[in-house]
């Protein structure tokens, strides 16, 4: 043991001894909150049996990922909500730096509900993987008919071996967000580019349309050759609409279900609160959703309202759907009254 004999020779300052002390308070508390977490969990299960969490702990015993989610949202899931499911990680950290990733379902009047909440520590492969075995292992090895996220590449790796049967949808606007950082120059020069690369993509109703009208594209804008247009091209599968024509993604090309819910939870959650604070924030988002579903079924199954027309399809469609999505429709069906019908040649108008 050295003695420097006087607090002169000490080779620390006040300022980087009060930082040490803080550093290991901190790590204390961060220690004392995952204890606490972990508890709370399990008093969640002695009302709520069906509750699931699981944890990933690193060797010194840190928690590296996390997911959970309650019986109510597992049973919605498996029994009705399992056919479209959005993931993102794009909203916020916590403070243990682990990136918040929830899943998010559309219910059938057409509202958000989550089967599924995770915090992971790094966006890798392995951290992907492990929350979606986790996901899988939660709702009785049922995966979802159809999933969208952004555009990770990551992401996508554990989703092909965790989930190889589903249909894999990226996020549009991720996408054309990217397009225009890598090809806005190009889009400058060209102004007619992008109103015609946007018909491309929203105007092909088949597959073989799609093409077609690509090949007429590349042929009208020469440049677009060796841009990042090839990259979009190569990956037309993942993102075009046309390519989920029989895919069930309602109302959906986008992860915007998932930011639209990140909005709602920063109004609940301090990104800076620990996770016990975010766990408690969970449940009383799950508390407001509940009652707002049951209110929409009563409105659908014993409130009655009146039809805009006598035609046939309004009334199939007003006993068909919820409330809010025969709302939805007669919003479209209204407009199309109001189209002109022009004759421009033999049998076409």
């Amino acid at each position: 043991m050295m003695h420097y004999g006087s607090e002169m020779m000490v080779p620390f300052g006040p300022k980087a001894i009060t930082n040490l002390c803080t550093s290991f308070r901190r790590d204390d508390t961060k220690e004392g909150d995952m204890i606490e977490t972990i508890a709370h969990f399990k008093d969640i299960q002695k009302t709520d049996p069906d509750f699931f969490y699981k944890v990933k702990y690193d060797e010194e015993d840190k928690v590296v990922n996390i997911f959970w989610v309650d019986g109510s949202a597992r049973k919605a899931y498996w029994e009705a909500y399992h056919d479209c499911i959005s993931f993102d990680t794009t909203y916020m950290t916590n403070m243990y730096n682990m990136s918040f990733a929830p899943f998010i379902g559309i219910n059938r009047h057409g509202q958000s509900f989550m089967p599924g909440w995770a915090f992971v520590r790094q966006e890798l492969a392995s951290s992907f993987g492990w929350v979606f075995r986790a996901f899988l292992e939660a709702m009785d090895g049922k995966p979802p008919d159809n999933f969208i996220t952004d555009q990770d590449g990551a992401m996508r790796q554990s989703i092909q071996s965790i989930f190889p049967s589903i249909v894999h949808r990226c996020c549009r606007w991720h996408i054309m967000k990217k397009a225009q950082e890598k090809v806005g120059w190009l889009l400058c020069r060209n102004p007619g580019l992008s109103d015609d690369f946007n018909y491309c993509v929203d105007f092909s109703f088949t597959i073989d349309e799609f093409e077609r009208n690509w090949v007429g594209l590349m042929i009208k804008y020469e440049a677009m050759t060796h841009t990042h247009f090839e990259k979009l091209y190569e990956y037309r599968s993942t993102w075009v609409p046309c390519y989920f024509k029989h895919r069930f993604f309602p109302f959906l090309q986008s992860t915007q279900r998932s930011e639209g819910f990140n909005a709602v939870l920063k109004r609940y959650v301090n990104p800076h609160n620990s996770m016990l604070n975010f766990i408690k924030q969970y449940e009383k988002i799950q508390n407001h959703i509940l009652p707002k579903e049951g209110c929409n079924d009563y409105r659908t199954e014993h409130l009655e309202i009146e039809l805009w027309s006598n035609f046939p399809i309004e009334r199939q469609a007003y006993e068909t759907y919820t409330r809010d999505l025969y709302h939805k429709f007669r919003e479209e069906f209204v407009l199309i009254g109001r189209y002109n019908a022009l004759l421009v040649g033999a049998d076409l108008f």
